[in-house]
Parts: C-alpha cells; sequence; structure tokens
C-alpha cells in the first residue's frame, strides 16, 4: 500500500471505531475529547525540531494575515513592518510529511464530523510527537496553502509565472468578499495565538517547576491535549474553507462556531499562561534573592532583598528617633536586629526592644569585642492587606518606637523568603544579621525576654552561656534545700535572700510581699515569690557556703579561667556583707545579685518606681534599673572583701573586685594559722597550707 492511501486507511479504522458515536465534536464535553484523543498519543521522550518548525510556521502566517489585513481593511498596510522570527541555519522541514497532512486537509469533505475523522488520523500519524508538536505540524501544514495563496496574492505584474500561478490559485477573486477575508483570518489569528500558547505551556513545563510553586501550568498541562486537538481541527476547518478567500463561497457557520470555541480555549491557556508567568516571575526572583540570602556578603544587601521590590532605585526605612525617612545606607557595616511581626498584640516585644535599644546607648560601649553603636533594630511589619485601619494601626505602634522602621504599602517582595528561609510563622521574632548580612540568630526573642541587654550581642552561644552562668549556684542551693526546684519552674520572679539581721530580713520579706500584692503587678501578670536562705534550717547555711567555697578553690586550680568564676567571686563577697545580701531570679535565670541595703531600699521605694514595670520589658528590668540608681547614691566605702575557710594557700592568684564600679586586683592582707590541736596561734605573712585567708580590697 503506498503511503498516499495509509492517511485514508487510518481514517477508515478510527471511523469504525467511532461507528454508532456522534461525531460532533462542538457538543462534546472535554472529558468526552480528552478521552477520545488520548488513545493516539504514545510516550516515547522522542523530541523533533518543532521549535525551528514553529518559528518557520510562525513567520508564514504572521506575513500572510499581514497581507490579508491589508486587503480586507484596504489600508494598503506595509508587510515589511512584520518581524520575522529568526530561522536556525541549515534546517531541513520534513517537507513530505507536511504536505502529506496539508493533502489531508484540503480534501477533507464539509462538516465537522469529517474533520474530526482527519483530526484523529493526523493525531494517529504524529503520535509520537509531543502535544505541542502535533498542534505545530498541524498549523505548518496548513500554512504551506494558506501563504502560498497570499505570496501570490502580491505576485508583480512581471512576474510573468508568479502572474500564471496566481491566476491558477484564483487570487483575483479576494475582491469578491472583503468581509468573509476579515473572519477567515481572525480565525486564522487565534489559531496562531493557540498554538503559541500551547508550545510556551509546553516549554514551561520542561523547566522543572514544582506543582506548588506554579498550579497553574500544571492545570494547564492537563487541558493541552483538548486544547492541541481543537487546534488541528480548526487548521483542517480553515483549509476545507479556503474558497471563502476568493468568494467561492458565503458559507461562514462552521468557521463562526469553531472560532467561537477556539476563542474560549485561547481564553482559557492565556489566562494559564499569564498567571504561569507571574508565578513563574516571583519564583525566579525568589530564587534570586535566595541567593543573595544564602551567600550574603554585605548587610544592605541581605535587607533590600528581604523588603524592597526591583524598581524601587532609593530605598528608605523611617528613622523613629529622628521621625524622618532616611537612606537604608545607614545599616552598611552595622549588625541588624531584625523586629519582624503583625500588628496586633506586640506592645510586649515593643517595650522589650524600647529596652535593648536603651541598653545600646548606656555604658560600657564595647563589650564582648562588640561596639554596641554598631547595633540598630529595624522593624519589618507583616501585613497581608493594608487597609486604613491597618495603616492607622501601624502609625500608632511606630510612634512607640526609636528605632528604624519599614514603609510599605504593598505586597512585601521578601516575603517568601521571611517565612520560609527566616522561619516567620505569624508570631514576633528577632533574627540577628551580622555586617555581611549572614544570619547569626535565627530568632533571638526568647534570649531577649529572658535576659534583656545581658544576652548581648545576641548570638545563641550567648544564651548558652548566660543559661549555665549560674547552674553552680542552683547546684549548691537546691543541695541544701531541695523543694527550690519546684519554684524556679516557669517565669516566676524569685527573691532568695540571706544575712545576719533578723530587722532587715523581716524588712525585705514584707517589702516584696508588699509587692506582690500591688495592683501593677496584677496587671503585668507578673508571679513574685522570696525566700529567706536559712529560716527553715539554719544548718543549711554552713553547707552552702562550704561547698561554693570549695567549687571557687577548685576553678582558681584549673589553667583556664572559668567564665563563672566572677559570678562565683561576687557572691562570696556579699557574703560577708552587712546586713545580707539578695539574688533575682526570673525562673532558673538570674538577674540581678546585689547588696541588702540597697536591693530593701529599691523594694520600698516601689511606688516611685511602679510604673516602669509596665513600660519596660519586664519586673525584672525595672527592678534592676532602679536598683542601679539606688547603689550610686549609697557610696561602697568599704568596697569587697572575702574570707575563705580551708584555702590551699599554694593556689594564691589575683582575684578582681567584683564590684563594678572598681574591679582592681584585690590583695592578700592576711593568712591565719592555727596549730591543729588548738594549743598555739601564730600570725605570719606567709603562704600557709591550711587556715583562713582573708582577700580584701585596699585603697
Amino acid at each position: 500500500m503506498s503511503s498516499s492511501m495509509a492517511p485514508a486507511s487510518i481514517a477508515s479504522n478510527l471511523s469504525t471505531y467511532h461507528q454508532g458515536k456522534t461525531l460532533s465534536p462542538l457538543t462534546w464535553t472535554d472529558d468526552k475529547i480528552l478521552e477520545t484523543v488520548y488513545i493516539t498519543h504514545v510516550h516515547t521522550g522522542e523530541r523533533y525540531d518543532e521549535e525551528s518548525l514553529f518559528h518557520l510556521t510562525s513567520n508564514i502566517l504572521r506575513r500572510s494575515t499581514a497581507i490579508a489585513d491589508s486587503v480586507a481593511s484596504k489600508t494598503g498596510t506595509p508587510v515589511g513592518l512584520v518581524e520575522d522570527k529568526v530561522l536556525v541555519s541549515g534546517y531541513e522541514p520534513p517537507c513530505r510529511k507536511l504536505k502529506q497532512i496539508s493533502s489531508q486537509m484540503m480534501s477533507t469533505p464539509p462538516g465537522e464530523h469529517h474533520a474530526h475523522l482527519t483530526t484523529m488520523s493526523i493525531l494517529e500519524q504524529l503520535k509520537s510527537h509531543t502535544w505541542d508538536g502535533k498542534a505545530i505540524f498541524a498549523l505548518a501544514a496548513f500554512s504551506l496553502e494558506y501563504g502560498t495563496f497570499w505570496h501570490l496574492v502580491q505576485t508583480p505584474s512581471g512576474d510573468t509565472l508568479g502572474r500564471s500561478l496566481a491566476t491558477m490559485n484564483r487570487v483575483h477573486g479576494i475582491e469578491r468578499n472583503r468581509q468573509a477575508i476579515a473572519d477567515y483570518n481572525s480565525l486564522v489569528k487565534n489559531l496562531l495565538f493557540a498554538v503559541e500558547c500551547i508550545t510556551e505551556l509546553e516549554r514551561l513545563s520542561t523547566k522543572g517547576y514544582d506543582n506548588k510553586d506554579v498550579p497553574d501550568l500544571s492545570d494547564a498541562m492537563q487541558e493541552i491535549p483538548v486544547a492541541v486537538y481543537w487546534a488541528i481541527i480548526t487548521a483542517i476547518i480553515c483549509a476545507n474553507h479556503l474558497d471563502l478567500l476568493v468568494g467561492d463561497s458565503d458559507d461562514r457557520y462552521e468557521l463562526s462556531s469553531f472560532d467561537v470555541k477556539l476563542a474560549s480555549i485561547v481564553s482559557k491557556l492565556k489566562a494559564h499562561l499569564t498567571r504561569s508567568r507571574k508565578h513563574i516571575g516571583e519564583l525566579e526572583d525568589y530564587w534570586r534573592r535566595k541567593r543573595v540570602l544564602q551567600t550574603p556578603t554585605e548587610i544592605v544587601e541581605v535587607l533590600k532583598v528581604l523588603i524592597f521590590h526591583n524598581d524601587v532605585q532609593d530605598p528608605v526605612v523611617f528613622d523613629g528617633m529622628n521621625r524622618q525617612m532616611v537612606s537604608i545606607e545607614v545599616f552598611r557595616k552595622k549588625h541588624v536586629l531584625v523586629f519582624i511581626s503583625g500588628l496586633d498584640s506586640i506592645r510586649d516585644e515593643i517595650r522589650l526592644l524600647n529596652s535593648i535599644y536603651d541598653g545600646l546607648q548606656h555604658d560600657p560601649s564595647e563589650l564582648k569585642g562588640y561596639r554596641k553603636e554598631d547595633f540598630k533594630i529595624l522593624w519589618i511589619p507583616i501585613v497581608d492587606e493594608w487597609t486604613l485601619l491597618r495603616k492607622a494601626e501601624f502609625d500608632n505602634l511606630k510612634l512607640e518606637m526609636p528605632w528604624y522602621v519599614v514603609e510599605y504599602f504593598k505586597p512585601l517582595a521578601g516575603i517568601r523568603l521571611i517565612r520560609e528561609d527566616l522561619n516567620y510563622k505569624n508570631k514576633p521574632i528577632v533574627p540577628v544579621l551580622n555586617p555581611q548580612g549572614r544570619v547569626v540568630n535565627y530568632n533571638a526573642m526568647h534570649m531577649i525576654f529572658v535576659w534583656g541587654i545581658d544576652a548581648f550581642p545576641f548570638r545563641p552561644t550567648d544564651d548558652e552561656s548566660l543559661t549555665q552562668k549560674w547552674n553552680w549556684f542552683w547546684s549548691e542551693m537546691k543541695k541544701a534545700y531541695p523543694r527550690l526546684q519546684d519554684l524556679i519552674k516557669g517565669d516566676t520572679f524569685i527573691f532568695i535572700y540571706g544575712g545576719t539581721d533578723p530587722k532587715w530580713t523581716q524588712d525585705f520579706a514584707l517589702a516584696i510581699e508588699k509587692i506582690k500584692r500591688h495592683e501593677i503587678i496584677r496587671k503585668a501578670d507578673a508571679v513574685i515569690e522570696h525566700y529567706h536562705f536559712g529560716k527553715e534550717d539554719r544548718r543549711i547555711v554552713p553547707r552552702f557556703w562550704v561547698g561554693i567555697e570549695s567549687l571557687f578553690a577548685n576553678m582558681l586550680q584549673k589553667k583556664d579561667r572559668d567564665p563563672t568564676m566572677d559570678e562565683i567571686n561576687s557572691l562570696l563577697c556579699l557574703k560577708q556583707v552587712q546586713p545580707g545580701w539578695v539574688l533575682l531570679s526570673k525562673g532558673p535565670n538570674v538577674k540581678l545579685l546585689g547588696r541588702g541595703h540597697q536591693m530593701h531600699a529599691t523594694a520600698v521605694d516601689f511606688e516611685i518606681w511602679k510604673e516602669k514595670v509596665l513600660e519596660k520589658a519586664g519586673f525584672d528590668v525595672a527592678f534592676k534599673e532602679y536598683y542601679e540608681k539606688k547603689r550610686r547614691e549609697y557610696p561602697d566605702h568599704a568596697c569587697a572583701n572575702m574570707q575563705l575557710a580551708n584555702y590551699p594557700a599554694d593556689i594564691l592568684v589575683p582575684i578582681s573586685c567584683p564590684e563594678s564600679q572598681c574591679g582592681r586586683s584585690m590583695e592578700i592582707a592576711s593568712v591565719s594559722y592555727k596549730c591543729c590541736h588548738g594549743d598555739t596561734h601564730q600570725n605570719v605573712d606567709a603562704p600557709a597550707e591550711s587556715g583562713v585567708v582573708q582577700i580584701e580590697k585596699r585603697s
């Protein structure tokens, strides 16, 4: 059987397959068409050079429709303005196959049922092609006749061969029915656009985008087989009605029916393509921004990708201290605490960060190798929709912030980065970025709540060291008083105090009880407890101090200085202070260790500083701030001293005074020797094997 007979045989077979079925595709559902066409498709994975073929076909149809428009409108539009697509050098189109399909199209009898059979035959012949490849082949086959016709329309009068061919194709008849030409040309344009959409969607589908990132692309691919069917059958209908161009017929019913159907297909494809391009643009923008965040080199560039759209040339932020907009360059070479939150229920966080802001302005100006002035705070509000009410809420909150604020009233450019890469889950977070833009702490919020400015410079290691800083104290304290384990659970504020002056301990306990019952404390949802160390059993006191002194002596013998030694030193010095000592803790996190007089004075003056509890970041912050004020009012005339029992004299080393206003090295004042039998007593200013060492600060 010759190749020219093969399509007829296929059509016959398909006709048998459809025997008894209604061959009126215009009345079929998309599901029925999909079921019908999918049996012709074979997934071979093989690709042909459809791209070059489509470029060639597009050039033919664009120039042909431009000529047709000029004829239909009598405008004589210069066809030279049509821009051709660049062809691949050396491309050889499948001429024989295209002519074979073109011949089938042209020889298809009128009627949509015949067009359907030819469509199925063409699909069978192109079964190993991709879906867009099938549409491109059919369109290219149609362009052979359509392009030839309009090319002959332009044949110069001196081209004898061309004029003869034009006469043979009866192109002189185009003057008879200009409206038919316009209608026909409109359908061809829609057909070309439909195939362009199909090929573009297929191209995008090969890029490997995730369905959740570009959901419309996945939806479109489900509809592509149906769209290909309508593209092919429309090409056949157009080929079948070429006589409209030469005025032989004015039967445009089938054209109009397919034009309506194709228009609906194009509308769906265009919508999918528009949304897919939008999602892909957003995705590629996200990937670009993500690369900056993953391999940062400068903090300002990172902040730009988190906040600003690409079209913003000179990004600015609001300076809460000076109440003006300033360039984002203020963050260059700075560490930035990025406060990310919504607008609702964040006043506690604002008070907390205001206390951090204040702490960054106070001495010491340098701590742990970092300068406080190099740390900035920036609020990025997360708002899904900016209504007038939300804008008013934002403006009110902004007035409470002396730091920097991002002002924007359209979708935030880096919102996906913030949600996915910075792990923002609609609860306030404070990522910390260094001057290179690297995230050194993904959320410092908890450690700031617990430690306040003491958490500076807000690295995870700072939280760990602060948490472990007082483990030695709780370990020894719980040995002496096991019930303390229950007290330090949660966020309870605990005053632990000791001393030998019964009046002071009683007065201090009364002052704390008065604070506990105050209305301000209830408003602040603060829970306060106090514990007089040794009140229930005085025997636990010496056991506790023996344990602390032994721990201190062991640390002095180590080659590497233990970071907790300063705290132990402070507590041992306060042991000697009259009338006593006080430790304030929030749960297990020690916030303050101080002298009894100043601590009592602070508690007694609660009415003076009570409002600070609500204004500041909590009871402990307000208490500590006022305590520092009272401490400055009480001159430390005696400075610090320490007395250790059973101190190994061969490890006498310099110890610094724990008082913050001093800090100089303490000197050994005396060493007492005692006879083991208690019969003699001698003072010698020399090292001893055992005894009591008194260490005090000399002026």
